[in-house]
């Protein structure tokens, strides 16, 4: 079974026994602080669990994109992820072990169909109940195994809470696989068994004592790895050989046009590069963004562990994008976020792996380090030696000889060791490169003295040999006493000039024998907070693509904004490309701070302010406007006119029509939100926003999708409050008392102890805690038009919505086209949704008609057919192209010739939009020969540049290139002539 096919049945499974299936959440867990990212299935169950919310249905069953951090460095080897996909059952006081164990039995023996002798139970030391229960459904009490509170016993999450037993299932990949002990058993480390399933028995409620109590009604959480289970279910030793890895590996191949399986070293990096770029393909998905901390270190670490690992592949140029392709183009059909959110998820990679390819040459270079004098020196040395040697030794010139090895050893005692001694960090990781051919050089000295010592040559060799081995020590010492172990300088350099993470460098030195002073990272750390926090009178911004970065800042700047549109204001600093200047020309991008500004800094969703700056010398157009964590308003744009200096006198002036068309929008979402909470309910709350001059979006938590009659009802009570003309009013209050008087706050976000409330209407109809710019009443908006209203995400919604003289135009589009339509359909405006709607009824019949017809041209052409199957070593063989159909249309007519023919293998092709299709279709008796549908339509499209497959009784394919199409039905013959010949030898 595929991967696909086992999580399909898995939620099928449940459903047909009460469960509903629940999408998988977001890898950001929502609401629970204390997760970095989602790890396990029962992380969207917790708080039913916990008794916050009312599930859905008791029964729930799911398939969880889950992210474990702590198996960053193990990734590499055969078996350990960071992203891997959960399949689980849940029971929130429903059912309980009986019907756990129960199902769980049934379907990995029933549906996964595996072996019974290869599975293996454990359970917790006095889980009585769960050993009966396993008994019950047919395990050996030989097979079902008993261990302690590390192994089989899950919980509290804290010092005190629920908790209960647990009990696996374990698949056993044979003998082959392990440690050969005759103890080895489920839990040994050797690789042999795999923990496919764990069912937890939440049953206890445990206080911070230590003593457990019976929970009223116990719940069932269990997890099942669909990684780890694709892999049993088809044999494979490991999941990296599944078809889930399968397709990301070949295209790491094709890449760096390595073999995998024939290198362990390359093997090691093809698995880091297809793992941690699927993993980040889900990450950038889900919203996670390369950062310094948090989730977006985790992605920003994975990303560069792939680069740096495909670069010993090498691909030294940006490469992970087409490894996220395969990931989308496979997985969309199950996470439709890959595709919808592609472009992103590859400008995401190509920018990050671009970033840090700039700076790794570098970051390797101070890592590995060169020392090519030496290497050089020595390369050059030995062949001139060893002429020299055999030379000694054919005019038996043993005296000669004996000085030149003597001259070798001192050469490597004095020249040798001092260059070893001032190896730097920049020349450490070259040490073992030296080492060798030295190395090399003084075993084969040692081995030609050997050679030509005998008792015929004047003197004796044993002292030439000895020196030859005291030598070589003295060399290793030399290695070993220079090359310790990295400073925390060194580590604390890599990771703030050259974005290498403490943990990949960690990795690469232990790869090289060396450690690292941790303790002296630590305080470099804590040096640079100690000088970012003394720093308050500088400013520190540089450029990442468009964006400019900040760090700390707090020169003494005012923002008037509120007050008024227009400032008189002194330009404090003046930035052209990214640096500090004094002056800037026309025509110059330019970034500039003033020490008053009326301009708004985008902040809260709502977008920066545009305008213009003007001096007596000179104007820049003021195109955007930021604001750094600092509070500092960073004007961005272009000089139109003249010169800007720093110090100038400048008058700031903002564009009042695009501000108020800001503002507009701004107080429409405080009108929106009460709005959805007065309609919909209080749990709605802001998730996010987006607050433009032409609309804006509103993102928000609620489960369902919002129906035609609610929007209707929300955009009438919010054009209701803009018709009565409601005053808008802003206080600076403390923050406490604004909460304690309902003031709506952003989930998530961090406020100070005073806050700025801004109330509609008296009594107010909405209290928000809120920064950005309004209008003075409700009135001034004019008309509030929802556009659109859609679903982001698990509980998540969206609605766009435009204002103003913004609405107006949509207004008046939408009239204009509804006018269009009716003339192009013949009918009256207020008529068009009738007559769409009947010609829409007459396309169905016509199109119904159409499918009949095409299926009965397809029955007939297959009766047509019979007569050209052939018989091949006892085998019945159909292969022919059929005119333009749909794959389900071939399908049909597929089992037509099936089922007419009895025993055959059936192959047929039709063109459909320019490209050929494929479909195989092999009777059961010849499925037991050995014949299997997939893999024969898979080669035949090989042939045409395409591929495909599925199972051994029906498979399909495409292909790419249609002048092949004949071609690839002559291969089928001889596919079968010699599966049929095997069949026969067997």
């Amino acid at each position: 079974m595929t991967g696909d096919e086992i999580r399909r049945a898995f939620l099928e499974f449940f459903e047909e026994r009460g469960h509903k299936t629940i999408p998988s959440s977001s890898l950001i867990p929502h609401g629970d602080p204390t997760l970095l990212l989602t790890s396990a299935g029962m992380v969207q169950i917790k708080p039913y669990f916990l008794g916050l919310e009312v599930p859905p249905n008791p029964r729930l069953a799911s398939c969880q994109k889950c992210f474990r951090t702590t198996d960053i460095d193990l990734v590499g080897d055969n078996k350990h992820l960071t992203f891997f996909e959960m399949l689980g059952n849940f029971s929130v006081g429903d059912y309980f072990k009986k019907e756990a164990i129960s199902w769980a039995w049934e379907f990995v023996t029933q549906r996964l169909e595996l072996p019974e002798e290869r599975l293996w139970v454990t359970i917790y030391l006095d889980d009585d109940e769960a050993f009966a229960y396993w008994q019950q459904v047919g395990v050996p009490s030989e097979r079902i195994l008993r261990f302690g509170e590390e192994d089989n016993f899950w919980g509290p999450a804290g010092d005190s809470g629920p908790c209960g037993p647990c009990s696996e299932i374990h698949y056993d990949s044979g003998d082959e696989f392990g440690c050969g002990r005759p103890e080895c058993k489920p839990n040994c480390d050797c690789g042999r068994f795999s923990e496919i399933w764990n069912l937890v028995f939440t049953q206890y409620d445990q206080d911070r004592s230590g003593e457990r109590t019976p929970l009223p009604k116990p719940n069932i959480d269990t997890g099942m790895g669909l990684e780890r289970t694709v892999a049993a279910t088809q044999h494979k030793a490991s999941v990296y050989g599944t078809d889930i890895f399968v397709p990301l590996i070949e295209q790491v191949c094709h890449l760096s046009r390595k073999s995998y399986g024939e290198d362990e070293n390359v093997d090691r990096a093809t698995r880091i590069v297809s793992e941690h770029g699927r993993a980040a393909t889900f990450l950038i998905a889900d919203g996670v963004l390369p950062s310094n901390e948090g989730r977006g270190y985790i992605l920003r670490r994975i990303l560069r562990r792939a680069s740096l690992f495909g670069r010993r592949l090498g691909l030294d140029k940006p490469f992970l994008a087409e490894i996220a392709e395969v990931v989308i183009n496979r997985m969309s059909h199950v996470y439709p976020e890959l595709m919808a959110n592609r472009g992103l998820i590859k400008e995401v990679i190509k920018a990050e792996e671009a970033k840090f390819q700039q700076t790794l040459p570098v970051g390797m270079g101070i890592l590995q380090g060169t020392c090519f004098q030496l290497r050089q020196e020595l390369v050059d040395y030995f062949p001139k030696f060893q002429e020299s040697f055999e030379e000694a030794v054919l005019l038996q010139n043993y005296t000669d000889l004996h000085h030149e090895v003597e001259r070798a050893i001192e050469h490597f005692r004095s020249d040798c060791g001092a260059w070893l001694h001032v190896l730097s960090i920049g020349q450490r990781d070259a040490v073992r490169e030296v080492l060798e051919p030295i190395e090399r050089g003084l075993a084969s000295l040692e081995k030609m003295v050997s050679g030509y010592d005998s008792s015929s040559a004047p003197g004796s060799f044993s002292a030439l040999k000895r020196r030859l081995r005291e030598g070589l020590k003295r060399l290793d010492d030399e290695v070993k006493s220079t090359v310790q172990d990295l400073t925390g300088f060194e580590v604390f350099v890599l990771k703030d000039t050259y974005g290498f993470p403490p943990e990949l460098t960690a990795e690469i030195a232990k790869e090289r024998g060396l450690s690292i002073d941790w303790e002296g990272f630590q305080e470099e750390m804590e040096k640079q907070r100690e000088m970012a926090r003394a720093a308050t009178k500088t400013t520190a911004l540089w450029k990442y693509g468009n964006m400019v970065v900040f760090t700390t800042m707090s020169t003494d700047v005012s923002f008037v904004g509120y007050e008024t549109v227009a400032a008189q204001s002194k330009i404090l600093e003046l930035r052209a490309k990214g640096q500090p200047v004094g002056t800037a020309s026309q025509a110059d991008e330019v970034d500039i701070i003033l020490d008053k500004t009326p301009f708004y800094g985008e902040m809260g969703g709502q977008v920066g302010d545009t305008g213009e700056i003007s001096s007596l010398k000179g104007k820049v157009a003021i195109v955007n406007t930021v604001r750094s964590p600092s509070d500092v308003v960073l004007h961005q744009g272009r000089v139109i006119e003249g010169i800007i200096s720093v110090g100038d006198e400048a008058e700031a002036k903002v564009d009042v029509a695009r501000r108020l068309d800001i503002a507009r929008n701004h107080t429409a979402t405080h009108l929106l939100q009460a709005a959805l909470r007065e309609i919909l309910g209080s749990h709605i709350y802001q998730k996010g926003s987006l607050v433009e001059p032409q609309r804006f979006r509103f993102d928000f938590s609620h489960l369902a999708a919002i129906t035609e009659e609610q929007l209707g009802a929300i955009q009438k009570w919010v054009n209701e409050r803009i018709r009565q003309n409601l005053a808008v009013k802003a206080r600076d209050v403390p923050y406490s008392q604004a909460i304690a008087e309902g003031a709506i706050a952003l989930f998530g976000e961090k406020y100070g102890e005073t806050v700025r409330v801004v109330e509609i209407g008296e009594p107010a109809i909405s209290r928000e805690l809120c920064g950005g710019t309004h209008v003075k009443s409700t009135g001034e908006i004019g008309f509030f038009l929802i556009s659109s209203e859609s679903s982001i995400g698990t509980g998540l919604r969206r609605i766009e919505v435009s204002t103003g003289r913004f609405a107006e135009s949509l207004i008046e589009g939408n009239r204009s086209a509804l006018q269009n339509m009716a003339k192009e359909i013949g009918s009256l405006p207020e008529e068009v949704h009738n007559k769409v709607r009947r010609l829409a009824n007459e396309l169905e019949q016509e199109r119904k008609r159409s499918l009949w017809l095409e299926r009965e041209l397809s029955a007939r052409i297959a009766e047509s057919l019979l007569g050209q199957a052939k018989q091949l070593n006892g085998v019945t063989v159909l292969a022919a192209e059929v005119p333009p159909l749909t794959m389900p249309i071939l399908r049909e007519m597929g089992d037509i010739l099936r089922d007419r023919l009895k025993s055959a293998v059936v192959v047929l092709a039709a063109v459909y939009n320019n490209k050929p299709n494929f479909l195989a279709m092999v009777t059961p008796d010849l499925v037991a020969r050995g014949f299997h549908a997939g893999e024969i339509v898979k080669q035949v499209a090989k042939v045409t540049g395409g591929g495909g497959g599925g199972k051994a009784t029906m498979a399909q394919a495409g292909g790419k290139d249609l002048s092949k199409l004949d071609e690839a039905l002559s291969l089928v013959e001889s596919l079968i002539a010699s599966t049929a010949k095997q069949s026969r030898e067997t």
